[in-house]
Protein backbone atom coordinates (compact mmCIF):
# COMPACT_ATOMS: atom_id res chain seq x y z
CA UNK A 1 0.00 0.00 0.00
CA UNK A 2 1.56 3.58 -0.81
CA UNK A 3 1.24 6.75 0.83
CA UNK A 4 0.84 10.06 0.84
CA UNK A 5 4.36 10.52 -0.48
CA UNK A 6 3.67 8.32 -3.25
CA UNK A 7 0.40 9.94 -4.58
CA UNK A 8 2.30 13.63 -4.34
CA UNK A 9 4.85 11.97 -6.36
CA UNK A 10 2.21 10.72 -8.79
CA UNK A 11 0.26 13.70 -8.65
CA UNK A 12 3.30 15.53 -9.95
CA UNK A 13 3.67 13.24 -12.93
CA UNK A 14 -0.40 13.85 -13.67
CA UNK A 15 0.36 17.65 -13.89
CA UNK A 16 3.19 17.13 -16.26
CA UNK A 17 1.42 14.75 -18.57
CA UNK A 18 -1.84 16.18 -18.30
CA UNK A 19 -3.30 14.51 -22.03
CA UNK A 20 -1.94 11.52 -21.22
CA UNK A 21 -3.21 10.57 -17.82
CA UNK A 22 -3.18 6.50 -19.13
CA UNK A 23 1.20 6.66 -18.78
CA UNK A 24 0.77 7.45 -14.83
CA UNK A 25 -0.30 4.35 -13.04
CA UNK A 26 -1.51 4.16 -9.30
CA UNK A 27 0.52 3.74 -6.66
CA UNK A 28 -1.92 1.10 -4.58
CA UNK A 29 -2.94 -0.82 -7.33
CA UNK A 30 -0.88 -0.17 -10.34
CA UNK A 31 -3.69 0.52 -12.41
CA UNK A 32 -3.74 2.99 -15.06
CA UNK A 33 -7.27 4.60 -14.17
CA UNK A 34 -6.23 7.86 -12.63
CA UNK A 35 -8.32 10.54 -12.71
CA UNK A 36 -7.42 14.42 -11.51
CA UNK A 37 -10.36 17.34 -10.89
CA UNK A 38 -8.78 20.71 -9.99
CA UNK A 39 -11.20 22.74 -8.14
CA UNK A 40 -9.85 26.51 -8.21
CA UNK A 41 -10.84 29.92 -8.44
CA UNK A 42 -11.23 31.08 -11.87
CA UNK A 43 -9.11 34.06 -11.82
CA UNK A 44 -6.06 32.71 -10.39
CA UNK A 45 -6.35 28.89 -10.90
CA UNK A 46 -5.42 28.72 -7.23
CA UNK A 47 -7.64 26.01 -4.78
CA UNK A 48 -7.21 22.19 -4.20
CA UNK A 49 -7.02 18.78 -6.51
CA UNK A 50 -8.25 16.09 -5.97
CA UNK A 51 -6.30 13.01 -7.49
CA UNK A 52 -8.04 9.17 -7.21
CA UNK A 53 -8.00 5.88 -8.52
CA UNK A 54 -11.00 4.98 -10.32
CA UNK A 55 -10.44 0.78 -9.92
CA UNK A 56 -9.16 0.61 -5.97
CA UNK A 57 -10.79 4.68 -5.13
CA UNK A 58 -7.58 5.46 -3.10
CA UNK A 59 -6.18 8.74 -3.97
CA UNK A 60 -5.47 11.92 -2.48
CA UNK A 61 -6.24 15.82 -1.66
CA UNK A 62 -3.71 18.39 -1.98
CA UNK A 63 -5.11 22.40 -1.24
CA UNK A 64 -3.30 25.59 -2.32
CA UNK A 65 -2.56 24.33 -5.34
CA UNK A 66 -2.36 25.99 -8.92
CA UNK A 67 -3.57 24.05 -11.64
CA UNK A 68 -1.09 24.07 -14.75
CA UNK A 69 -1.99 25.64 -17.40
CA UNK A 70 -4.34 23.98 -20.29
CA UNK A 71 -5.71 21.53 -17.48
CA UNK A 72 -9.58 21.42 -17.29
CA UNK A 73 -11.12 22.74 -13.86
CA UNK A 74 -13.64 23.37 -11.94
CA UNK A 75 -14.93 26.47 -10.43
CA UNK A 76 -14.44 26.36 -6.37
CA UNK A 77 -17.61 28.51 -6.11
CA UNK A 78 -19.87 25.70 -7.85
CA UNK A 79 -21.28 22.79 -5.30
CA UNK A 80 -21.57 20.87 -8.69
CA UNK A 81 -18.06 20.95 -9.05
CA UNK A 82 -17.85 17.63 -7.11
CA UNK A 83 -20.08 15.67 -8.96
CA UNK A 84 -19.07 12.53 -10.08
CA UNK A 85 -16.23 12.49 -7.47
CA UNK A 86 -16.35 8.86 -6.02
CA UNK A 87 -16.09 8.77 -1.94
CA UNK A 88 -12.31 7.48 -2.44
CA UNK A 89 -10.35 6.64 0.67
CA UNK A 90 -7.50 9.61 1.26
CA UNK A 91 -4.24 9.69 2.60
CA UNK A 92 -3.86 12.44 4.53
Amino acid sequence: MADRAAWLQVLGQVADRQGEMGLVSCPDCGRDRLEVRYIVKPETRIGYVLLWCGACLHGISVSRVRAPEGAPTWSIDDPASVDGVPDFARYE
